[in-house]
This record gives structure tokens, C-alpha cells and sequence, in this order.
């Protein structure tokens, strides 16, 4: 039988060694992987947290990088959370996301999104982002249709470029602990009711065009319903904001109004009341949506009374609480007669205060201070209800 000498299984231990450490050593490859009609985004970002293959997405061993050849829907609405480090390239495409959960989810990895539109299939309160234990970079990246961008715990987020994450000002889209490094322009404010050309529409709100309504024209693609469209359309104008206070808007032709509703999916669409006032066709709503002017005929409503309530009576667009809902203040606020920026200052409500409110708005709660009755804005309260 052949024996190894001392020293020959020496020199093979020593070589079955040296290989190892060569194998260690070896530079992890990394993927590129394509979204297509083959590979969704969501079976990606599998294969890119698992290093192997899902489906039709390959997976590389590294920090692979997604690349978006076209537009994408995620199947569920839900994308997985991201634990591995991820780049992102968007190539200006965009994805739509589930209202109810983050478009995106990091723990314990730095995900890079670039070149990216985000928008979420109806309107979103809570995060857009949520980050634990990790990093997330943006970077020429758009979020619509929410109203909160990134949670984070224990991490960093890095915002660059023309990014709009919410339409939120710079000091406005991160909370939590961790740190930020965000260099972005402040977010264009989107066409305001007031800058409608009077030949176009003239809009009007019952606590004035400053309380938060907001309007933009918009053409075929922007009303979304192709019916609709295809049947012919005079002017559209879309409402979003605090509309539930009570909006009109007249447009300078005689016409009959079609409401796409943008809150629902697929948009429901309706014939609704509209009336003369002189030469204008005119329509009051108090839910969000698109106003569409049509041939036709308006169908004779009844023209709204856009009065301001005082505050003792009952507020069109108002949610009264069942037993008030406990609330404190983490701001110093103006106690204002009426829900809107233009209402006349009663009050200065102080930081630390803990109120009861019987009744808000999207933006606004009802409160009591000093014996004064009248409304504080939302941003810099902490409600408990």
C-alpha cells in the first residue's frame, strides 16, 4: 500500500490550505438584474436578498443591482423587505405600490433607489419608507400620492438630487432615531386654485383658496378613464386636498359635469349636479377627484351656500369624535375662528398643552383654550384616538 511520507502529507495539508484561503479570497460576483416581462420586481429583490435565482431573475453572490427596463406593479401590492445591500436603478420608470404597506422595507442593509417614480394606488397617511438598522439613499427618486416619506430606527438616510418624496419640505420627510443628509430642492407646490386661468375655471372654497385645496388642468391621460375620454371632454380639472370642506368650481361654458373619483380603483365614474351661474357651468363636491366639463346641458342642481360657519355650528367636511379625542400639542399654535390659514387668530396655544377635541377636518382639530372655541392645525399635534 502507498504511504504518504510526514512530510509529503506536510506539503498536501499546506496546499489544501492555500487553496482554501485562494477560494475565500475570490471576489463575491455580483448581478445585474433585468426587470421584464419575465422578471417582476418583486421576484428580484427574492433572488437579491436569498443569492439565488427566483424564477426568471438571476441572483449574483454581491450586492446585486435591480435595473427597471419598464414600468412595474408588484402582483400582491407588497414588496419583500430588503436585507441584503441593493442598488436600484429606476431608469425614470415607475412602480406602483399597496396604500396599506411601505413601498419599500430595509433591515439591517443599505438599499440605493435611483431614478425613480413611486406612487401608491390610492392615498397614503403613513410612511412611504421604512428603515431599521440600515441605510437608505435616494436619488432622483418621486413619491406621489402620500403624505408621509421615511420611518426610521437606528439608521441613515441620504436624500439627493431633484427628489420629491411627498411633496414634504426637507425638515419634514424623515423621523425617527438615526441620523439624515438630505440635499434636495424644496418641492414645487403643485398648480394652486388661485393660478387657474379665469377662462379655464374659477374655483371657490368655503374657507378660502389658502385653506389647502389644491387644483391642477389636466388633459386625457391625466383624467385616467378612457371612457371618458373618448367621448369627448371640454376642460378637467383635478381637486385633491382638503376638498371636504366644500368646494365650487365654474367653468366658462355651458356644459353638463362628469366626477371621476379618484379614491377608488378602478376611478368610479359619474354624472353629477351642476347649475348655472350666468354664462358658467358650475358644480360643488367635497371629496377629491377629477371635474369634468362634457357636451351638454347642466342638470339643474341648487347652488351651495359657501358661508363660513361660526364655530358653534355644525362644519361641512367635520368628523365629530364620539367623547372628544385627547390630544397634545408638540408645537406652539395658533387658535384660529375657523379650519384655514385665513382664519382670525383667537389664541396662541403653547407647546405641552393637552386638549380634548370634539370634532376635525383632514387638517384641523376643534379645541377649547381659555375659554375660546376654534381650530388648530395638525402638524404639530399628537393625537390620541
Amino acid at each position: 500500500m502507498f504511504r504518504l511520507t510526514n512530510a509529503a502529507k506536510k506539503r498536501v495539508l499546506l496546499a489544501l490550505i492555500l487553496s482554501l484561503l485562494v477560494v475565500a479570497a475570490w471576489p463575491v460576483a455580483a448581478a445585474s438584474i433585468y426587470i421584464d416581462y419575465t422578471c417582476t420586481l418583486h421576484a428580484a429583490l427574492k433572488a437579491a436578498n436569498k443569492d439565488r435565482q427566483q424564477g426568471e431573475c438571476e441572483a449574483g453572490d454581491g450586492d446585486d443591482t435591480i435595473i427597471l427596463t419598464r414600468d412595474d406593479k408588484p402582483r400582491s401590492g407588497v414588496l419583500s423587505t430588503v436585507t441584503e445591500d441593493l442598488v436600484i436603478e429606476g431608469r425614470n420608470h415607475t412602480i406602483n405600490a399597496d396604500r396599506s404597506e411601505p413601498a419599500f422595507k430595509v433591515k439591517g442593509a443599505h438599499l440605493t433607489i435611483k431614478n425613480l417614480k413611486i406612487e401608491f394606488d390610492r392615498r397614503r397617511t403613513n410612511k412611504a419608507f421604512e428603515v431599521t438598522d440600515g441605510k437608505l439613499t435616494l436619488i432622483n427618486v418621486v413619491v406621489e400620492n402620500c403624505e408621509a416619506g421615511v420611518k426610521q430606527r437606528n439608521s441613515h438616510t441620504t436624500i439627493k438630487g431633484n427628489s420629491d418624496i411627498c411633496g414634504l419640505a426637507a425638515d419634514e420627510i424623515v423621523e425617527g432615531s438615526g441620523s439624515t443628509d438630505i440635499d434636495v430642492p424644496e418641492p414645487g407646490q403643485p398648480s394652486t386654485c388661485a393660478e387657474l386661468p379665469s377662462a379655464t375655471a374659477v374655483v371657490t372654497a368655503r374657507y378660502g383658496l389658502a385653506s389647502g385645496v389644491q387644483c391642477q388642468l389636466v388633459d386625457g391621460p391625466g383624467i385616467g378613464v378612457q371612457s371618458v375620454v373618448d367621448a369627448g371632454f371640454i376642460t378637467a380639472i383635478n381637486l385633491w386636498a382638503y376638498v371636504e370642506q366644500g368646494v365650487e368650481i365654474c367653468f366658462p361654458h355651458i356644459g353638463s359635469i362628469t366626477f371621476v373619483d379618484t379614491t377608488t380603483s378602478p376611478r368610479a365614474v359619474s354624472t353629477i349636479d351642476s347649475y348655472l351661474r350666468g354664462n358658467s357651468t358650475c358644480t360643488y363636491v367635497t371629496r377629491p377627484g377629477t371635474v369634468v366639463l362634457v357636451p351638454g346641458q347642466p342638470t339643474g342642481g341648487t347652488p351651495p351656500d359657501l358661508s363660513v360657519p361660526t364655530a358653534s355650528e355644525p362644519t361641512t367636511g367635520t368628523g365629530s369624535i364620539p367623547g372628544g379625542c385627547p390630544i397634545h400639542t408638540t408645537g406652539h399654535l395658533f387658535l384660529r375662528a375657523s379650519p384655514s390659514l385665513q382664519g382670525m387668530v383667537l389664541d396662541a396655544v403653547p407647546r405641552g398643552s393637552n386638549l380634548v377635541s370634539p370634532s376635525r377636518t383632514t387638517y384641523w382639530y376643534q379645541v377649547t383654550y381659555n375659554g375660546r372655541t376654534g381650530w388648530i392645525g395638525h402638524k404639530y399635534v399628537r393625537a390620541n384616538c
